[in-house]
């Protein structure tokens, strides 16, 4: 038997399986359901599973008698422990033991300035007139992420949908409604819409029995842009903000959406690369379903500014920082080689003093920014085992 950490189509880290070598039989689920499971090992004996798994809120060591014993907790406490390694005498085992926190920055003309002060914070996106930063916080007291506003001008920071927590957002250009994704136990994600001034509750438009509907962008006509799987693969789809007028934007397959244009011409995408199923490189899918441009060969993550006159190009492969890049009017995209970014001669003669000196997740101009920042304390241990 061979003992695996899975991912899903969606890039979502699995609970840990046993898989047979002969590849007969069913592969089962081992340690906690409805977790995340990062690393495992065996024994030494082969009698032991042992596994480094989130269930809650952090990665904990879990071990399971081997063939029909049951999870039980190693480790506890209010550090995260990522990644194991058995000793030989199987008396003992090496993890990391630590904390890992995320917080949302502001760059601005007078410099950088935190935004976040709780729990961890992610995925900080401007409003369309960049007076307000939207960003998703979990602090421990309630499930899962919960979606922030911090208005820039006066400063007062907000919950726009209190108890409700989402795996990804997005807010409309008039700021008066919001998409999210939520994920039940199972993993399976269905999209939901609300008013962001809380005079009605928020409504499901993902259809009963869709498999899974996440990754929503909102377009400026209204419409929403969204990841859907069907069978096992992902596509790109187009409705209404009501769940009417489902439309599949492109039969190509995808990994992830990763960013709308402001003119809501474009999407991009990652999507596998022609007999290499398991690598990715990223495209710009029209949004009306006519051409597909491809964009860098490999993992990048674009993005526009707020007034869709310049992309922001984040190549970690080819270049470090975010890179600014004319948009032309006529086709809403920057200057493309054929075959997409490959080289850093095919930016062109870009400035220097341009070039953002890190990654970002929103943009309202090259002085006005926002990111996120990781941080870990994190050390190994040596943990007997009893």
């Amino acid at each position: 038997m061979a003992l695996v950490v899975e991912m899903d189509n969606r890039g979502n880290i699995l609970p840990c399986r046993v898989v047979p070598f002969e590849g007969g039989g069913n592969a089962r689920i081992v340690g906690p359901a409805d977790s995340t499971c990062i690393a495992s090992a065996w024994s030494p004996d082969g009698k032991w599973i042992y596994l480094s798994a989130k269930k809650d809120d952090r990665f904990q060591i879990w071990r399971q008698g081997f063939p029909n014993g049951e999870p039980e907790l190693v480790t506890s406490g209010p550090t995260s422990q990522e990644g194991i390694e058995m000793a030989g005498d199987g008396k003992s085992f090496i993890t990391s033991v630590g904390s890992r926190d995320s917080t949302v920055w502001l760059h601005d003309k007078d410099g950088d300035h935190q935004i976040s002060s709780e729990g961890n914070a992610a995925a900080p996106s401007f409003s369309s007139d960049g007076n307000r930063l939207y960003y998703l916080v979990a602090n421990g007291q309630t499930p899962g992420y919960e979606l922030l506003v911090k208005d820039l001008i006066g400063e007062k920071i907000e919950k726009v949908l209190p108890g409700y927590p989402m795996a990804a957002y997005s807010v409309s250009r008039d700021g008066k409604e919001v998409a999210f994704a939520v994920s039940d136990p199972g993993g399976h994600s269905a999209l939901w819409v609300a008013p962001t001034d809380h005079r009605s509750s928020p409504r499901r438009i993902s259809l009963a029995g869709t498999e899974t509907e996440d990754s929503p962008f909102f377009l400026p006509d209204g419409d929403l842009i969204f990841r859907a799987i069907e069978s096992g693969s992902n596509f790109l789809y187009r409705m209404k903000a009501d769940g009417s007028g489902r439309q599949k934007i492109s039969s190509q397959r995808i990994f992830d959406a990763k960013a709308v244009s402001p003119d809501g011409r474009w999407v991009i995408a990652s999507i596998p690369v022609a007999g290499e199923e398991h690598t990715a490189e990223s495209a710009a899918f029209a949004v009306d379903g006519g051409l597909t441009v491809p964009l860098c060969p490999g993992y990048c993550l674009p993005n526009w500014n707020a007034a869709g006159t310049v992309m922001f190009l984040y190549f970690p492969s080819l270049f470090n920082g975010t890179y600014p890049l004319p948009v032309k009017h006529d086709s809403g995209l920057p200057t493309l080689p054929p075959s997409g970014f490959e080289r850093l001669a095919d930016l062109g003669n870009v400035k220097t003093s341009a070039v953002i000196p890190r990654q970002v997740d929103s943009i309202v101009s090259s002085s006005v920014y926002a990111y996120t920042q990781e941080n870990a304390r994190r050390n190994l241990y040596r943990i007997p085992l009893p």
